[in-house]
């Protein structure tokens, strides 16, 4: 079922800048649509909007961009609740609840590669275990589970039709390559961070926890099997989001920094959003000029 929901107050843009500077209770977190430009170069954000109004004392997570218009995230009025998946309309400032389901719990709304269906990690009845599901675009009815075998799927990323990147939870978390088709799984690599990325030249990205103060970002060639180190992470960050480009950004306190592999040896500031009283931003997102992230409260 959908619920639909009229945005009363219309999103609050915060400011306009014209130069750059596992699962148990909840925590209340903000979702927050930045327009930038020349990431990477002279970084600019233009403006800054507070996307969450709808849900102030709740959980709001996960944004992610299906297209210019259409923001997907998980959602959790009473951060005690299961959670739910919500999309935002840019163009009417509407919110629409997606999935509506009871005792379960939807996190990571995904775009898929299968025609016509998105895909989330679901949370069961029995509160731990942790399934892949792919649910169809227009909401005609509650999806189904893929990969029946594995009950420990944390996050994923879509390779292909057949193949999807998998955060598989345990001790250690590892890193999967799983096969719709057959349900066979290799584990690529073990202590890794939550979030995984792929790309048109057939590479797979991740955060390997090599130590408590070492975090590296490191690539993975699908094909030839080869595993390179791009550059350590901030401190203690483990999301980050790729570029057409070939530039990294990550979220790090109050600031957006990004990292340019062909000529970066750190990190760098692009904006610092501290006087915005946003100081703990994680999850980012980007397509085109709008940049989505998650701020915790």
């Amino acid at each position: 079922m959908v619920h639909k929901t009229r945005i009363i107050v219309s999103f609050l843009t915060l400011c306009v800048f014209t130069t750059s500077a596992v699962f148990g209770q909840l925590p209340k977190t903000e979702v927050y649509l930045a327009t930038v430009k020349n990431l990477g170069t002279k970084p600019v954000m233009t403006s800054l909007s507070y996307l969450s109004s709808f849900n102030t004392a709740g959980y709001n997570n996960q944004a992610r961009l299906f297209t210019y218009e259409e923001i997907y995230l998980t959602c959790a009025m009473d951060t005690n609740k299961v959670t739910d998946i919500y999309r935002i309309d840019l163009n009417d400032n509407e919110v629409n609840q997606v999935t509506d389901t009871e005792q379960i719990s939807e996190f990571s709304p995904t775009p898929s590669p299968i025609k016509d269906y998105f895909s989330v990690v679901r949370i069961e009845a029995d509160g731990v275990t942790q399934t892949l599901w792919l649910y169809p675009n227009d909401q005609s009815n509650k999806g189904y589970r893929v990969l029946k075998k594995l009950g420990n799927v944390g996050y994923h990323s879509w390779i292909n039709q057949d193949s999807v990147a998998l955060f598989l939870t345990g001790t250690p978390h590892t890193l999967a390559i799983a096969q719709l088709s057959t349900g066979k799984t290799e584990i690529i690599a073990d202590d890794i961070g939550r979030c995984l990325k792929t790309d048109d030249g057939n590479y797979l990205y991740f955060v390997h926890k090599v130590s408590t103060e070492l975090w590296l970002l490191k690539s993975y060639h699908l094909s030839d099997k080869e595993m390179i180190t791009i550059c350590q992470m901030p401190q203690n960050r483990e999301d980050f989001e790729l570029l057409p480009n070939g530039i990294f950004i990550t979220g790090d306190g109050s600031t957006i920094k990004t990292f340019n592999p062909s000529k970066d040896n750190t990190w760098n500031t692009a904006f610092d959003l501290s006087g915005q009283n946003i100081m703990n931003i994680n999850r980012v997102n980007i397509l085109r000029d709008r940049l989505v992230f998650v701020n915790n409260k």
